[in-house]
Order: C-alpha cells, then structure tokens, then sequence
C-alpha cells in the first residue's frame, strides 16, 4: 500500500487536537484541565482489596494512567512535539534494522540476542529535539538527535512484546501506550502470533494509528504470505491501515540496502510534514476519547467494587464479635465470673471459725469476738487475697470471650480473598498485645470507679474490722457475683452497699461487652489501609461525564 492510499492522510477539520487548537506549543487547550483532573482521580484509585476481578481492573487502571500520563497528557500540554513513532513486534521481527535502515547507520542493537534489559533509542530530528524536553518518551528512552530523520517524528525501536523478560514486555506496552502511530513489524513466519494482534486491538481501541510491516518474507513465499497477511488484516478491520512489506535480503550486516526501505521512509517523510503529523496527533487523541471514556466507566465500577466489599468486611468484623460479647456480658451479670477458685477461696475462709466467718455473722460470745479481733490483719490479707483471685477470674473471663471475638473474626474473614487479605495484617501476636492493653485499661478505670463509690460508704457494724482498702476489696468481690460476699455487704454495708455492688456488677458486664467487642478495632484499623476514597468513584464518573463533550 502507498503512503497515497494510506490512512493517515489528513481528514477536513483533523489539523487540530482540540478545539479551539492552540496558536503555539506552549498554549494549553482547554481540556488539559479535565485529563490533569483524571490522571489524580485514576492515580487516587487504589483498588487495595483482593476480590473478584480486581487483577484485571488494576491492569485497565495502570493501562490507563499510562496512557494519560504519558501520552494524552504531554500531547496536549504541547502539541508541537513530533509524532511519536514506536517500532514494535515479536522477537526477531528486525524491528532494529529497520530502524537503523532509515537512519543509515546503527543506533540500536539488532538481533533476537539482546541484553535483559535496555534502554530504547528515539532518534529525532536535532530541531526537533528540543521539544520532547520534558515529554514522558524522554524519561525512558535515550533522545539521539540524527539530521536524516524527517522532522515532525520521532522513531523509536520498542522491546519485544513477546520478550521472556518480564520488564522488557512492560516496557513495550508502556511505549506502544504513549505512541502516536505504531508501526507493527512482524514476519513470514511470525504474523499469525496472538500476543501482536491483541496489542492491535488495543491500540485501535484507543485511537492509535497504526501501521504494519511485513519484514524478511522469502521472496518465493511473498506473494502467498503478502495474500495472506493482507486477508487477515481485512477480516480483522485493520484494512485501511498502511502495509508495506520487504523482502528478505538474505544474510547481511548493518543496515537494509536503500531500495528495500525507501517506500516505508517516504512514507515517514510524508507524515512528517506539518498537516500530516498534526492529523495524526489530531485522530490519535481524539479516537482515544471514546474507548478513553469506556475504561474510566469501567474503573470507576471497580473503585464502587472496591467500597461495597470495603463496607462489607467493616460490618463482617464488627458483626463477628457479637455472639462472644453478648455472652460474656451475660455470663458476668449473672456472676459468672466467681464460679470456680473465688468460690473455693471464700467457702475454706467462710465457713465456721475459718478467718472470714466474722463477714458473714457476728461473734457469738466474748471469746470468739475476742480471737476475730486478734485475727484482724490477718482478715484484711484474706480478703485482699480473694478479692485478687476474683479479679483473675474476671479478667480471664473477659480475655476469654475476646479470643472467641478474635476466632470468630478470621473464622469469618477466611471466607473471602479480601477477608483473608485482612486477618493476614493483623498478626495473633498483635492482636493479643491490644488486647492485654486494652484490659488492662478497663480494670485501671474499674478500680477507680469502685474507690470513688465505696468512699460514700460506711460500716453498720464493723465487728469484722475491715478498713477501707479490705472494705472496697470486699465490694470488688461481691461485684464479680460471689453471693456469700454479696450477703456479707449487705450485712456491714446495708443496702447503700448492695446498690453499689449491682451498680459495679452492671458496669463490669457492660464493660467486659465493649472490650470483647474492641477486638474488632485493631483489624478495622488494619482495613483502614485497604480503604477506597468514598468520593474516588464520583470523580471518575464526573471526569467521563466530562470527556463526552471533547467528542
């Protein structure tokens, strides 16, 4: 095909990017606002959270950024940069010979054997060069200014899409994203790949312009690949697009001899004129726009994804800790928690002549109040002592629950990959150090609570000889649901005592209820870094309802 009957002629009314076209390179047109906007909304939409489908939007959201950052974007900040002309295709499509062939001399390494990694060459025109300062291509390829290319291009020789190194084929697809023409170089032996001919949808897709060369074909097969090719292209809609084949030469060195690449470099001289390149810049970055508007729809969908799954592990978490916390408080309203070791100790110092009888009943004569009087420091350590065994099997209780919260939440968020992806932030460890801390706080302000209640209290009768440090103890024991403590501060303390010890009871319950249900914060805490920006969505939906009216 001949750049006459190529598709990159310039259409009426396409010798402007946007409208109204800027009267220099340095004018911005008016809607580099709105992409400026959208590359923050696209670069904010994190899309942390592994649920269904995120893989792939992660990759049209990177695709998409790409293909602002370093396309859209620099060609409307300056439109007087030369069209850029990516050369790409498989392994040893001589994509670099055909390269160095239009520039006559070897400016990039040719060959299927290359190193890992390497830094692409743009060979510009030097008057030209001057006005890719800046421009994205300039950050990863290396600019080598050559007078034999046409001005009003910049030709770059991409990494092979099909490369087995993993950086070689991002950076290909990055360079085929900021393109304004691709130029797809395949073979007689290559052209039915099926990693190329996606990359060429894709490139439609956007609007690219595209072009494609079918290199080292055997002259005896030429006719019937040429037909073939041609067919398949036709069959594909990729018709229209500029076709040039070169035959092989058989084995040589350097560069292809003129005759063979002088109908592809005419054509590039073509395009490099004035009208013809701003054409092509013009159909590239307006083509981009629809399948531009389809592709942040589609992220802003996945971003909505992402905040329903996000709202949905908050309430999975907090919901998980309900049953143990109801339970918990349940069990510590009906004392719960004196069942065990508090009941033995108080039964082996309550009973008849054991050291706490005097809390249960007065002396019966002389002799008796005589021996308890005796007895008293001892009393007062009895029921420090019980009033610590009853504290442990509170705060065993209370832990208890909170490890059961603690299960129930990893039980439930092993159910889904983003739940999964949660629990695994949160290590056991971590969450049993907040759990101590917090604790260790709730019994902190319980002590305070019981002094500052049990300083409004006073003995009836204080046969017993309790001060006030074993007078508060004593309340803290009957609070946790000792019945026999319970009795004895309903006989010293009357029933301002009683009131007291339900008082504390209800708000140990209460508390043991919230603390069982704070083993929810440190993984919603934990979500926090997997969280979506509520408005991030609306943004991308704005910046498309926005881009329709550049159509």
């Amino acid at each position: 095909m001949t750049p006459e009957s190529s598709d990159v002629r310039p259409a009426p009314g396409e010798d402007s990017v946007a409208h109204p076209a800027p009267s220099t390179g340095e004018e911005r047109v008016p809607m580099v606002e709105v992409i400026e906007h959208l590359l923050a909304n696209l670069d904010a939409a994190t899309l942390p959270l592994e649920v269904p489908g995120v893989p792939a939007a992660r990759e049209d959201r990177d695709r998409l950024a790409t293909q602002v950052r370093h396309h859209l974007l620099p060609r409307l900040r300056q439109v007087a940069a030369p069209v850029i002309v990516v050369v790409g295709g498989s392994t040893g499509a001589g994509k670099s010979t055909i390269v160095n062939s239009v520039v006559e001399k070897e400016i990039t390494t040719a060959g299927v054997l290359r190193p890992t990694t390497r830094e692409p060459i743009l060979v510009v025109h030097p008057k030209d060069a001057d006005l890719l300062e800046g421009h994205p291509v300039a950050d990863i390829a290396q600019v080598s200014p050559e007078e034999v290319v046409p001005r009003g291009m910049a030709l770059l020789d991409a990494p092979d899409l099909d490369s087995v190194h993993a950086a070689n084929r991002g950076l290909a697809d990055e360079l085929v994203e900021l393109a304004d023409l691709w130029v797809f170089v395949t073979t007689g032996s290559r052209y039915g790949d099926a990693v190329p001919w996606a990359r060429l949808h894709a490139a439609r897709e956007r609007g690219v312009s595209l072009a494609v060369i079918l290199n080292r074909v055997d002259p005896a097969a030429l006719a019937t690949v040429r037909r073939d090719l041609f067919e398949r292209l036709e069959s594909q809609g990729f018709g229209s697009v500029p076709f040039f084949v070169i035959a092989d030469v058989g084995p040589h060195e350097g560069v292809l001899p003129t005759e063979r690449i002088r109908e592809f470099t005419q054509w590039l001289t073509v395009l490099g004129a004035k009208s013809q390149s701003r054409s092509i810049i013009a159909r590239t970055v307006r083509g981009a726009w629809p399948a531009l508007r389809e592709d942040v729809q589609r992220v802003a969908v996945a971003v909505e994804d992402q905040r329903r799954h996000h709202l949905s592990l908050r309430n999975q978490v907090r919901a998980a800790t309900t049953g143990a916390a109801e339970q918990v408080e349940a069990d510590l309203a009906a004392g719960g928690a004196a069942v065990g070791a508090p009941t033995t100790a108080w039964l082996a110092g309550a009973s008849s002549g054991g050291i706490l009888s005097p809390l249960v009943a007065p002396a019966a004569n002389m002799v008796e109040s005589w021996r308890h009087r005796r007895a008293v420091p001892a009393r007062r350590a009895a029921v420090a002592s019980l009033r610590e065994v009853s504290m442990n099997s509170a705060r065993t209780l209370i832990a208890e629950a909170c490890e059961r919260a603690e299960r129930s939440i990893r039980t439930g968020a092993a159910q889904s990959t983003s739940g999964a992806q949660l629990a695994a932030l949160v290590s056991p460890e971590d969450a049993a150090t907040t759990r101590t801390e917090r604790l260790d706080v709730l019994f902190t302000e319980w002590d305070e609570v019981v002094a500052e209640l049990c300083a409004t209290l006073t003995f009836d009768s204080d046969d017993a000889g309790l001060d006030e440090a074993a007078k508060a103890a004593l309340v803290e024991v009957a609070a946790t649901g000792l019945d026999g403590a319970e009795r004895a501060v309903a006989r010293l303390l009357s029933d301002r005592g009683t009131a007291v010890v339900r008082r504390l009871r209800g708000d140990l319950s209460t508390w043991a209820r919230v603390a069982t249900e704070g083993e929810a914060d440190v993984f919603l805490t934990a979500l926090t870094t997997l969280g979506v920006d509520d408005g991030a969505a609306r943004s991308l939906r704005l910046r498309a309802s926005e881009l329709k009216g550049y159509q």
